[in-house]
C-alpha cells in the first residue's frame, strides 16, 4: 500500500502457486500508488482485478505480469478517489442480459458496479415467426376465410415460454403455444383466419409474447373485404373449449341467416374434418327472406393438439363458410421410474448419495395431487416435483439411504397422484462404522403393546470392527424391557472384525410412554456401548355402568351401559366385540372404536327375535340414530314391547325419533302367529339364561365384561 522511490522499492501485488512457500512479484506496470484489494475473478482465475488509490485495474493473464506488462485500467467514469475495497458477484444481473458484476468501494465517492471481464449472457430463448407476414384473398364482409399458419420456432438456448398470442384487426387466431413450454429447436403452430367487418383494405398485427429479449415477437396481416352476400353465416369462427380425446363438447349453434329480400333457396350443409359433426340442423330447403336457421355442432377430438375443420353452406347465391377450431387434450399421464432401488454399502446413522425417481407426465393436462412419502425403512425421500406436474414434463424424487441398522434392510417409497398410489422398492446394506458399537443407531422404538404382554423382539447388533478381541464385562437393561432368554450369542467375548447379536422385548408394566436403554460394557475405548429403548404401553379399563342383568321376552331389545376408561398418556383405539348371545339375536356395541385416553361410555345392545345378521342390518343397527335413542335411555332397560293393535304406532313413534336413521330400512319388528293373529311372529330367540360376554381389544390386550341377558 505505499508508495516507491527516495531508496524505496513499494511492489504492490505478489503470487504465490505453492501455498506460499515462494512469491513472484506481479506488480508489473501498475501505477506507483497504494493497492487495496485484490480479487480474482470467480469465473476464470487468471482473470484479476486490483483495487488503487487510482482506480481499477485488471489482468485476463496474470502468468505474465511478473515479466511483462499485464495491467489495464478497467471501465470509465469512475470517481477520482482511493478503491478500498472489491468484491465479485458471479450470479448478479447486469441489467443487459448478462449475469456477473464487479463493486467497488470507494474513499468518500460511494459504491460502483462494472460487468466483470468474464459476465455471460444468460440462457435464454429465441422466438422466430415465420412466415413474418400473412395476406389473405378478398373476403365478403361476415365471412372468414381459410385458416394459415404462422409457425412459432424456438431459436434459443432455453425452453420458450409463450405468454399470449393476441392480434388486432380484423383477424382472429388459435392458439396452440400457451399450453406448455417450447423446447429448444422445437415449433408450435398457429392458424390465423381473416373476417372482415367492413369493405376495403384491412391490416392487423399478429403478436407472441413470451420470455424473451423485448418480450415480443409479431407479424403483419393483410387483407381486402368484399361487400356482404345475402347468405350470412354467425358466427363465422366456432371456437370450442379443450375437449379430452374422444369425449364430446358442449353443441355449439352457427345461425344461417337470409339478409336479402327475397327467397334463397339452400342445397344443404357439410362439415370438412373428421373431429366435428352436425348435431342439430332446422334448415330447410330455402330460407325467406329476413328468415334464419340453426346448425348445431359438437367437437369430438380423435388427437391431441389443434383441430381445425370448416362449415360449408351451399346456395343459390353461392357458397358460406365458417371455421370449425378446437383443440384436443390427452389425460395426464404418471409413468414412475424406476420402480426399484438399490444402494449400496452405507455406514449406520450416515446418509448414501441420492438416487432419483423420476415422474413423467406425456399429457396435455396437468398432473395433480401428487405427494411422496417413504411407508417403511431407514430411508428419506425429497419431493422436488410439489404437488403437480405441468403437461409434457418430467419431474426427479430423490431418495437417501441413511440406514440405522447394520444388514440387508429394504424399505417402500410410495407415490400417490390423482389416479393412484404407486411404489417403489428400496433396499440397502448397513454397516456398522469403525470401532465397537450398537445397531439400531441410536434409539430402538417398539410398537404398542399391552400392559403385561410382550412385542415381537427387535434385534441388536454389537460388532467389533476392531482388530483384537472384545472382552464384555456385562450386559444390563433398565426400564419395561427384557432380553429374550437363549437369544444372545454376546458371550464373555467378541472375535475382531466380528458381531454377536441379542433379541429385546418391550413388556411394559403400566401404560403411557416407557423408556429405558441397554448398556454394554465392555475393553473398548468407547466403553460403555448405551443404546436408547422406548414404547408406548397400553392399558385400559373396561366396567359396567349400572345395570348388568336384563330380562326381557323374545323380540324385544337390551341394552347395557358400560364405561371405557385410560390414563391421559395412553395412546391407540380400543375396538368392541361381543359372545355368547342367543340363537336369533345379534349384539351391537356403539361406539365400535373409541380412541384411548379419557373415559368414555359405551352402550351394548342385544336384539332379540331376530335372522342372524345380514349386511342390511348391520347397517341399520350401526346408523348413529340407533346411538341416539339408546343416549335417551343410558341406564335402563330399552323394551321395544309387543302390542296387537298398538304395535304399528309405537313403531311410527320410535320412527319419528330415529327418523334421520333409516328407521325400519334394515329390521322389522317381528309379529307373532297363532291364536292371536295380531300378536308378533318370526324367528323366537329361546327362552333362557345368556351370559353374554363384551371385550374390548388394543395392541393385543383384551379386557371383558359378563352381562346376564335373560329371555323369558
Amino acid at each position: 500500500m505505499g508508495f516507491a522511490g527516495n531508496g524505496i522499492n513499494a511492489a504492490h501485488l505478489y503470487r504465490s502457486t505453492d501455498a506460499g512457500s515462494h512469491w513472484s512479484n506481479i506488480s508489473s506496470n501498475l501505477p506507483d500508488a497504494p493497492a487495496n484489494s485484490v480479487v480474482v475473478d470467480p469465473n476464470d482465475a487468471n482473470t484479476l482485478y486490483v483495487a488503487m488509490d487510482t482506480g481499477v485495474y485488471v489482468t485476463t493473464g496474470v502468468t505474465t505480469c511478473a515479466t511483462a506488462n499485464c495491467w489495464s485500467v478497467y471501465g470509465t467514469n469512475l470517481p477520482n478517489a482511493p478503491v478500498v475495497e472489491l468484491a465479485a458477484a458471479p450470479a448478479m444481473a447486469t441489467g443487459d442480459g448478462r449475469t456477473g458484476e464487479l463493486r467497488a468501494a470507494t474513499y468518500g465517492r460511494g459504491l460502483w458496479q462494472i460487468p466483470l471481464v468474464t459476465a455471460s449472457t444468460a440462457a435464454q430463448p429465441t422466438i422466430s415467426l415465420n412466415p413474418s407476414s400473412l395476406t389473405y384473398n378478398a373476403q365478403s364482409i361476415g365471412t372468414a376465410t381459410a385458416a394459415q399458419t404462422i409457425t412459432v420456432t424456438n431459436t434459443g438456448v432455453a425452453p420458450l415460454t409463450v405468454s399470449l398470442v393476441a392480434v388486432t384487426g380484423d383477424f382472429n387466431e388459435t392458439d396452440n403455444c400457451t399450453a406448455a413450454p417450447i423446447a429448444i429447436d422445437l415449433t408450435c403452430t398457429i392458424q390465423v383466419s381473416f373476417l372482415p367487418t367492413a369493405t376495403g383494405s384491412r391490416t392487423g398485427i399478429f403478436t407472441v409474447y413470451g420470455n424473451v429479449a423485448g418480450g415480443q415477437a409479431t407479424a403483419t396481416l393483410l387483407g381486402t373485404g368484399l361487400a356482404a352476400a345475402a347468405i350470412v353465416l354467425d358466427p363465422v369462427v366456432l371456437t370450442f373449449p379443450s375437449t379430452l380425446l374422444n369425449a364430446t363438447s358442449p353443441v355449439q349453434n352457427i345461425t344461417i341467416s337470409n339478409t336479402s329480400s327475397a327467397a334463397v333457396g339452400l342445397q344443404g350443409a357439410t362439415i370438412t374434418g373428421g373431429d366435428f359433426r352436425i348435431t342439430v340442423n332446422t334448415c330447410g330447403p330455402s330460407l325467406g327472406p329476413g328468415v334464419g336457421c340453426t346448425v348445431g355442432i359438437a367437437f369430438t377430438p380423435t388427437e391431441s393438439g389443434a383441430r381445425s375443420g370448416t362449415l360449408t353452406v351451399t346456395d343459390d347465391v353461392g357458397t358460406q363458410t365458417a371455421s370449425l377450431i378446437g383443440v384436443g387434450t390427452s389425460p395426464a399421464t404418471d409413468a414412475l421410474s424406476p420402480l426399484s432401488l438399490t444402494f449400496g454399502v452405507q455406514q449406520i446413522d450416515t446418509a448414501s448419495p441420492a438416487q432419483q425417481i423420476t415422474l413423467s407426465n406425456t399429457g396435455d393436462l396437468p398432473l395433480t395431487l401428487i405427494a411422496a412419502q417413504i411407508t417403511s425403512g431407514d430411508f428419506t425421500v425429497v419431493n422436488a416435483c410439489g404437488n403437480s406436474l405441468n403437461p409434457h414434463s418430467a419431474c426427479s424424487m430423490n431418495v437417501i439411504f441413511a440406514p440405522k441398522n447394520v444388514g440387508p434392510l429394504s424399505g417402500v417409497l410410495s407415490v400417490s397422484d390423482q389416479y393412484r398410489t404407486q411404489t417403489v422398492a428400496l433396499n440397502g446394506i448397513g454397516v456398522a462404522p469403525p470401532g465397537v458399537s450398537l445397531a439400531p443407531f441410536s434409539t430402538v422404538v417398539f410398537p404398542p403393546t399391552g400392559v403385561g404382554l410382550q412385542s415381537p423382539p427387535q434385534t441388536v447388533t454389537l460388532t467389533n470392527n476392531v482388530g483384537v478381541p472384545l472382552s464384555i464385562q456385562g450386559i444390563s437393561l433398565t426400564g419395561d424391557f427384557v432380553i429374550l432368554p437363549n437369544s444372545s450369542t454376546c458371550g464373555a467375548s467378541v472375535a475382531a472384525n466380528t458381531a454377536c447379536v441379542l433379541q429385546v422385548a418391550f413388556a411394559p408394566t403400566v401404560g403411557g410412554p416407557r423408556s429405558g436403554s441397554l448398556t454394554v460394557t465392555d475393553s473398548a475405548g468407547n466403553s460403555p456401548q448405551k443404546l436408547s429403548l422406548t414404547g408406548p404401553g397400553v392399558d385400559f379399563t373396561l366396567t359396567t355402568n349400572g345395570i348388568t342383568s336384563v330380562s326381557i321376552t323374545s323380540g324385544q331389545n337390551a341394552v347395557f351401559p358400560l364405561l371405557l376408561s385410560s390414563a391421559s398418556n395412553v395412546s391407540g383405539t380400543v375396538t368392541f366385540t361381543c359372545t355368547g348371545m342367543p340363537a336369533n339375536s345379534t349384539c351391537n356395541v356403539t361406539p365400535s372404536s373409541i380412541p384411548l385416553g379419557s373415559t368414555t361410555t359405551v352402550s351394548v345392545t342385544v336384539l332379540t327375535g331376530v335372522a342372524p345378521a345380514s349386511p342390511s342390518i348391520r347397517s341399520w343397527i350401526n346408523r348413529p340414530g340407533i346411538l341416539l335413542f339408546a343416549t335417551l335411555f343410558p341406564f335402563g332397560l330399552l323394551v321395544l314391547r309387543p302390542a296387537r293393535r298398538t304395535s304399528v304406532a309405537g313403531f311410527a313413534l320410535l320412527c319419528l325419533l330415529i327418523a334421520a336413521s333409516g328407521c325400519g330400512a334394515g329390521r322389522e319388528i317381528p309379529l307373532s302367529s297363532g291364536s292371536n293373529p295380531g300378536a308378533p311372529s318370526g324367528p323366537v330367540t329361546t327362552a333362557g339364561t345368556y351370559t353374554v360376554v363384551a371385550a374390548a381389544t388394543s395392541a393385543g390386550l383384551t379386557r371383558s365384561v359378563n352381562l346376564t341377558l335373560i329371555v323369558q
